[in-house]
């Protein structure tokens, strides 16, 4: 009631454009996945649980019990014997991290309405029934470790992954991703008019990271696009949005009344394991069957084939990484999970006492970790539709295409916004700033929403942070206007300071002022030596 007319405006919008002009992700019904929403089981006990926390202090890390395990990898089962502690996205099990120490059974047990119902009128179907509250439930235990604005329990388990990751090899199950395919005669048309990057005509076997951009310019999806065939395109996106993501495409195609293109949605199909780190193609030679398929002369970064496993598996594979190192994600099918991890786990601990190197299960923590510290893009956080490529400093995946005019000139979704945008200059920037522990050792705990100030004037919000455990600073990115600096446009010259030293601060909880340091490029790897690796 309160917003109806803001609302009304960006209905308005979403209906007309297909998009609202702010970011109401939050508002979409797409944020859930259908399987769930067909559920009335998880329906009622997401309600349920949402009533019951209506006032209760929303946590940075706190986790639903309700609705738990309704959607679920591969590698599920190997992963809770491990430790895991599993985070809820888009009604998938997710790993969040790993707890190696405790020796418990960490998977959620089933919803018990918070006790409320032990003695009946919880209505079942036609009739009441009583819901005993759960008893030892170590999994609440370890979610309550994370309910704090400071660090949380897991603070060192995070730690050890990150470290593994940057020095031995970290194993992350990436599986709620959301895979389809594009395929037909007019699919390669389709995708570069869909995509802000040049697809189409690259070799089979390449992989592209790429924005798809609404007709303002603002981002509406970041994902990869593997071109298996001339007429085949694999998609891999955020498993947060993938839902939103297939109705972008399919409102694209079917506006634009395109033929000759047929999306097809596999992802309870494939789980996904990303192997990363220095060491993890040595790991996984032992794992393929013919020698020297992973070498860099054959296998470059950004491309993608199948390889045959000595299990008997074929598995395609794909030379990606969002944590910054050496790394493959293996996209399997779902039925064989299992035994592929397995196998690879019994490798990896021969492979560890061998070398002397930490083999480890890691979590979407350490990924939030290791990737703020490689300046990546997280939608919905620090990218979102209102965000356009050039001011989310992913301006790359639209560049190509922007400087081609006349008859070489691609139409795509967006373009014309972009172009205008581009040579009128950067009216607000995403930055990445790094904050130092306290004088006393502790960490900086920022979560989105501070104050960004330049010489003293407020000049911007941060949007998403995480703390950076090989650099052992926090990092923010957030976005910075042209108007609240007093300039006409943003140029990482003058927000480094040509015309003098920039002091820049991040005003936290309470107003504490955190001395910051402007980072232009990545704070950690700039140059990425270690992604591209021979």
């Amino acid at each position: 009631m309160m917003l109806g007319g803001g609302i009304g405006r960006e209905m308005a919008n979403w209906v007309n454009n297909g998009s609202a002009s702010v970011d109401l992700f939050s508002f979409d019904v797409s944020r859930f996945h259908p399987d769930n929403v067909k559920d009335a089981k998880w329906v009622k006990d997401r309600t349920h649980e949402s009533y019951a926390k209506t006032y209760a202090i929303v946590f940075p890390h706190d986790e639903a019990l309700a609705g738990r395990g309704a959607r679920r990898s591969g590698f599920f089962e190997e992963l809770s014997k491990h430790g895991c502690v599993y985070q809820a996205r888009h009604g998938m099990e997710r790993p969040g991290w790993f707890d190696i120490e405790g020796g418990k059974d960490l998977t959620p047990l089933n919803y018990d309405y918070y006790g409320a119902y032990e003695e009946g009128g919880w209505r079942l179907g036609d009739g009441r029934a009583d819901v005993p509250a759960n008893g030892d439930h170590p999994y609440l235990d370890a979610i309550e470790g994370e309910l704090t604005f400071g660090v949380g329990d897991s603070f060192d388990a995070v730690g050890r992954e990150c470290k593994a990751a940057r020095e031995g090899v970290a194993m992350f199950d990436q599986s709620y991703f959301g895979n389809f395919h594009l395929k037909g005669k007019g699919a390669g048309a389709f995708i570069e008019y869909l995509c802000g990057s040049e697809i189409k005509d690259k070799e089979v076997g390449s992989v592209t990271y790429t924005t798809l951009c609404n007709e303002d310019g603002g981002v509406e999806a970041d994902l990869t696009v593997a071109k298996l065939g001339e007429d085949d395109f694999y998609f891999s996106a955020g498993g947060q949005t993938v839902t939103k993501d297939i109705w972008w495409v399919k409102r694209a195609m079917e506006k634009g009344q395109w033929e000759g293109v047929e999306l097809v949605d596999v992802g309870d199909d494939v789980s996904i394991l990303s192997v990363q780190g220095p060491h993890s193609r040595a790991l996984l030679e032992g794992l393929i069957e013919e020698e020297g398929s992973l070498d860099g002369d054959k296998f470059e970064f950004s491309t993608c084939k199948k390889l045959k496993l000595k299990t008997g598996h074929s598995v395609l594979f794909l030379r990606l990484t969002f944590v910054g190192e050496l790394g493959f994600e293996l996209h399997v099918p779902t039925e064989d999970a299992g035994d592929i991890y397995r196998e690879l786990w019994k490798l990896g601990e021969v492979y560890s006492e061998k070398h002397g190197v930490d083999i480890v299960n890691a979590g979407y923590r350490a990924i939030d970790s290791l990737s703020a510290e490689k300046n990546f893009r997280h939608w919905h956080a620090d990218l979102s539709n209102r965000d356009t490529p050039m001011e989310a400093g992913i301006g790359f995946t639209v560049l190509p295409k922007l400087k081609k005019e006349g008859e070489d000139a691609v139409e795509f979704l967006g373009r014309a916004a972009l172009q205008k945008k581009r040579k009128e200059g950067l009216k607000r920037k995403l930055v990445c700033l790094t904050v130092p522990r306290r004088e006393d050792g502790s960490v900086v705990a920022l979560h989105g929403m501070e104050t960004i100030w330049r010489n003293g004037s407020c000049v911007g919000l941060v949007r998403s942070t995480a703390f950076g455990y090989t650099i052992d600073k926090t990092v923010a990115y957030g976005y910075v206007e042209a108007d609240k600096l007093g300039w006409e446009k943003i140029t990482n010259k003058r927000l480094g300071g040509e015309e003098g030293e920039a002091v820049w601060e991040i005003a936290g909880v309470g107003g504490e002022r955190h001395a910051s340091e402007l980072n232009l490029k990545a704070p950690f790897d700039p140059k990425s030596e270690r992604v591209f690796q021979a």
